[in-house]
């Protein structure tokens, strides 16, 4: 993909429900930290999870041209 960059997580743990995350009310550097961060430089958070199922978690971001010379 030319105009991002995106970085995928995957596990094969135990899993979750992403709509039953609880939200930490000190910001912390959860989910919904992740999201937030990534929302301020035009990116964007996807969760993917189920009980037993693991984890796919894929952040993307616009990509910033170098400027330099190839």
């Amino acid at each position: 993909m030319e105009d991002q960059v995106t970085l995928d997580v995957r596990d094969d743990g135990v899993g979750f429900e992403p709509s039953e995350v609880p939200i930490r009310e000190d910001g912390g550097f959860g989910l919904k930290a992740m999201r937030q961060r990534l929302q301020r430089i035009a990116g964007l958070l996807e969760v993917e999870s189920e009980p037993g199922g693991g984890t796919a978690i894929s952040a993307s971001v616009p990509a910033i041209p170098s400027g330099g010379a190839a």
